[in-house]
């Protein structure tokens, strides 16, 4: 038994705490585990496929804007799957087992994180913790049909967790732009955001049945001596008198 394969569980109770941070971490211990005792093709297939699917799906999730606000569940998760893998070992050393199990302990902690999380991408780092443990066992085993359909299994989960993510969290640079230009537009002073008689779209629009009034040029000052322009001319006969 190697050190990487006891690490697996303990990495994948790190998962069940934390989410999709520790994923890759897990997935590097697990294709570790699965080398360290030899190299053939089988456990040459496996280990590239559980970097994939433990490195591909966060990488993708680094486009997009996550909601941390979305898992409110209380921190005994955890532990209640620390609580199930020790009574699984002790299971196992009482039927016998000569090694030990790090696959199932690894499935068991997937299987609780997507229980008891409510956040879809919890799920999803907990389904795919899950597909770790079984091409775990399935490696330790030796069982070339069990590693086949946790493959396809761990395509079919990353595909329909990627679309879902495409759909639902709007992209990082999308949300980047569209606060540049709200920085900018606040920015300009309110004179300048008008063209010509109409208004730009986050100005405000006039209430129904109002007209703008067209500004009245500026009046000229009136004289101070008076309307002298306005009087008659003196006659020529006052003039000559």
């Amino acid at each position: 038994m190697t050190l990487a394969a006891i690490l697996a569980p303990l990495l994948a109770l790190c998962v069940v705490a934390r989410g999709m941070g520790f994923l890759p971490v897990l997935g590097g211990a697990t294709a570790a585990a699965m080398l360290v005792d030899g190299v053939a093709s089988l456990q040459e297939t496996a280990a590239a496929f559980v970097l994939l699917f433990s490195i591909g799906p966060v990488w993708f999730l680094s486009y997009y804007q996550q909601d941390r606000g979305q898992e409110r569940s209380g921190p005994t998760v955890p532990f209640f799957a620390l609580g199930l893998m020790v009574v699984l070992l002790l299971a196992s050393a009482r039927s016998g087992a000569p090694q030990f199990p790090a696959g199932l302990c690894v499935v068991l902690a997937g299987l609780v994180a997507v229980t008891y999380r409510q956040a879809m991408i919890w799920q999803w780092a907990g389904l795919l913790t899950c597909i770790n443990g079984v091409m775990l066992a399935g490696v330790i085993e030796k069982q070339v049909m069990v590693v086949g359909v946790a493959v396809l299994a761990g395509c079919v989960i990353s595909v329909l967790g990627g679309l879902y993510v495409h759909r639902v969290m709007p992209r990082v640079a999308v949300v980047r732009a569209s606060g540049r230009k709200d920085a900018d537009r606040k920015s300009k002073p309110a004179e300048k955001r008008f063209r010509g008689e109409a208004p730009l779209p986050s100005d405000p629009v006039p209430a129904f049945g109002t007209t703008r009034l067209a500004e009245e040029p500026p009046r000229a000052p009136a004289d101070e001596e008076g309307n002298e322009t306005d009087k008659p001319a003196p006659k020529a006969e006052d003039d000559l008198a």
